[in-house]
């Protein structure tokens, strides 16, 4: 699967200079910022799309500072998921059909950005609520509702051919056996799509009229849907938004069959008013809970209607990313040529966009014992999780971002820049002090891109010399991380009330997850690195480890205590040494109840790489030692990323496989995200399932 680069291009209010626009790649890399010059302002089309385009790309990056931007990201990242966020603020330019924006730089074959393959593209709509997890249950249950009123001719609108719709939709998904489509019976109420909702969909599919009316200022879209008799009932957006708004607050985010898309196949659904970004239906859908919509901005013609919806879903099925199958299916229409290819509009929730999920493979011999296993000793508090450095991707720059920005700050001089290990290891020869805190304020620094926060100058005063965990804390981590992931990986592992996690990386979060669940009381420790005297005693926490005082370990150090900060594993020798201290000295390092637990828990390994230093240090460090001395040989369980393409053929995959077998885990390919996405689904089946049971 292709690795996209995450490029947020925001336009905010309009200030003296214009517009300003600031163009971020993967949270992290901020670019100067930029302006829009107002004066292009009213938009008016020149009748040729492709034309249209090239314009409002050149007025996009008419400032010189993100023309440069903009070239310097299509040079680095060719491959790039651009999310356009549009402040509130700025509701002139919601109407403007960005759909269109061609870019046709000198030297570079013109691109059709939301129609071409390595720039999915959508209109992101931020909020203060999580959209959940991806779609995992298969079939796919799609309600398609046609609204056809006997009256439609008293609006001067066409009669529509529910049949023939309802064949044509049918058709386009054939042989889509992770499809299911059901059909609402006539007359289509506002109140019968909402029974109907209530059965389980993850997708409604809407076929009817629609239009966007000016009052003033105060404009709405309406769908033109049947009363009990099959007469039209003009329905209004926030009546719409209502229903839909009720009905997500009623589910449970775990929930699969929970509604997760709209598709607006009507007229002039995703126009918006330009003194309210807020009005219009598709925007009032995303703001009521649904995490993608996907509307027209203007009269679409039918063809286009239906040739869009078959390419959308069959490529969704593919790969489950909305936005790029939206770019997929707006392609297609151009190489059908037919019209109007910029008229769908995605309005989106989902930073990532990876609408549905699926379930990843697993190397155990008896896969079918896989989930039981692990949920079982879940229940029984069992299980220790271990969190490896790719549980931070998207809260944090990975390790090869962060090498990097040190490398150049250092002068590192060979050319393995983007490894941390090893331009930590150059630093640590001059000075190990400085390394370790670099290294912190790097990712320190990190945060408030991370989470979409530009510092006030309060802010930098007071958190100039402060720690990373310290500025979580300062800054409320917590709410702001839900407001923007969905489906945040250390809050889902906290609803699991394991007694002790264990973490190589530096951060708090999984201890502040941890206090946010109501009558939890968490702790943060390290190891005892001081060497004891002799005959100094082994040391032991009170109370003990449990679902509701449970214990996070660092097991790499943290920047919570000076004489964990003085311990941080980053270097090459810190490693070696860190490996000897683990497999030799463990009664002295590790308290004696945390280390009887581990003899006694099965392992969940999440964010490790089999070629990680942590992953190596814990296998052959810890776990081997562990094992010799233990009386049963418990099966733990490793959650590793998707192979590179190289490395997923059977012979290399059973390879890797009998490797982990030495250490007796299981692997779950597929990706963190993924896995703990199923996790959580498994774990709330299984508590329904333990419900039933009483």
């Amino acid at each position: 699967m292709v690795e996209f680069a995450d490029l947020e291009i925001r336009i905010l209010e309009q200030q003296q200079d214009g517009y300003p626009v600031e163009m971020t790649l993967n949270s992290e890399q901020q670019f100067p910022r930029g302006y829009l010059a107002p004066g292009f302002l009213p938009w008016v089309t020149a009748g040729k799309p492709a034309d249209d385009g090239e314009r409002l790309f050149n007025w996009l990056v008419a400032d010189e500072a993100l023309k440069v931007a903009w070239a310097e990201v299509r040079g680095q990242r060719p491959q790039r998921r651009i999310r356009l966020r549009i402040d509130a603020t700025a509701p002139e330019l919601h109407a403007i059909p960005w759909e269109l924006l061609r870019d046709a730089a000198d030297g570079v074959s013109a691109q059709d950005l939301a129609a071409t393959n390595a720039t999915p593209f959508s209109r992101y709509l931020a909020g203060r609520w999580q959209p959940g997890g991806p779609i995992l249950q298969r079939p796919v249950k799609i309600l398609v509702a046609i609204a056809n009123p006997d009256n439609l001719a008293d609006y001067d609108l066409a009669e529509i051919d529910v049949d023939q719709e309802w064949q044509l939709l049918q058709e386009a998904t054939t042989g889509q056996d992770d499809i299911e489509l059901t059909l609402l019976d006539q007359p289509c109420t506002l109140a019968a799509l909402e029974q109907a909702l209530k059965e389980g969909y993850h997708v409604l599919h809407f076929i009817g009229h629609g239009a966007y009316r000016e009052k003033g200022d105060q404009g709405k879209a309406v769908l033109y849907l049947a009363d009990e008799k099959n007469q039209v009932a003009l329905t209004y957006d926030e009546d719409v938004a209502g229903m839909l708004g009720r009905q997500l607050a009623d589910s449970n985010l775990l929930v699969d069959e929970r509604l997760r898309m709209v598709f607006l196949a009507s007229c002039q659904t995703a126009t918006r008013s330009p003194a309210d970004a807020f009005r219009g239906l598709a925007p009032r859908l995303v703001a009521a809970g649904v995490p993608a919509v996907i509307a027209m901005q203007d009269l679409v013609p039918i063809d286009t209607a239906r040739q869009f919806a078959a390419t959308f879903y069959r490529q969704l099925l593919a790969h489950g990313q909305v936005d790029l199958a939206s770019n997929e299916a707006r392609s297609a229409l151009l190489t059908a040529q037919l019209p109007g290819a910029a008229i769908p509009v995605l309005f989106s929730r989902l930073r990532s966009n990876q609408l549905l999920g699926k379930h990843g493979r697993i190397s155990s011999d008896k896969a079918e014992d896989f989930w039981p296993f692990l949920l079982e000793n879940v229940d029984l508090g069992r299980v220790t999780a271990f969190l490896g450095p790719r549980v931070t991707d998207g809260l944090l720059p990975n390790r090869e971002s962060v090498a990097q920005k040190l490398a150049e700050k250092y002068g590192y001089p060979l050319p393995d820049n983007g490894s941390l290990v090893n331009v930590a290891q150059f630093m640590a020869i001059k000075d190990p002090a400085l390394l370790r805190s670099d290294y912190i304020r790097t990712l320190q620094r990190s945060l408030f891109s991370y989470l979409d926060i530009t510092p006030t100058k309060q802010q930098k005063q007071q958190l100039r010399n402060a720690s990373l965990s310290e500025t979580v804390e300062a800054i409320g981590w917590t709410e702001r991380v839900l407001e923007i992931h969905e489906n945040e990986i250390h809050h889902q592992l906290a609803a699991l009330k394991l007694p002790l996690y264990v973490t190589t990386n530096v951060d708090n979060f999984m201890f502040e997850a941890l206090k946010q669940r109501d009558g939890v009381s968490p702790r943060r420790i390290g190891l005892r690195w001081e060497q004891p005297e002799a005959g100094t005693p082994q040391y032991v926490i009170n109370p003990e480890p449990s679902p509701e005082e449970p214990v996070v370990l660092h097991l790499n150090g943290h920047d919570g205590d000076a004489e964990q900060m003085r311990h941080l594993v980053i270097s090459e020798d810190d490693y070696l040494e860190h490996f000897v201290r683990l497999s030799r000295d463990q009664e002295i390092v590790l308290p004696m109840n945390v280390l009887g637990m581990l003899s006694e828990h099965s392992f969940l390994f999440l964010g490790y790489h089999l070629d990680d230093w942590e992953l190596r240090v814990i296998l052959q460090g810890l776990t081997k030692q562990i094992a010799e001395t233990s009386r049963d040989r418990k099966t733990h369980v490793g959650v590793q990323l998707e192979l590179e393409e190289e490395l997923t053929s059977d012979e290399a995959m059973n390879y890797l496989r009998r490797y982990m077998q030495e250490f007796n885990v299981d692997i779950y390919w597929g990706n963190t995200k993924q896995f703990v996405n199923e996790l959580s689904k498994q774990w709330q089946d299984y508590l329904e399932a333990d419900d039933d049971d009483w």
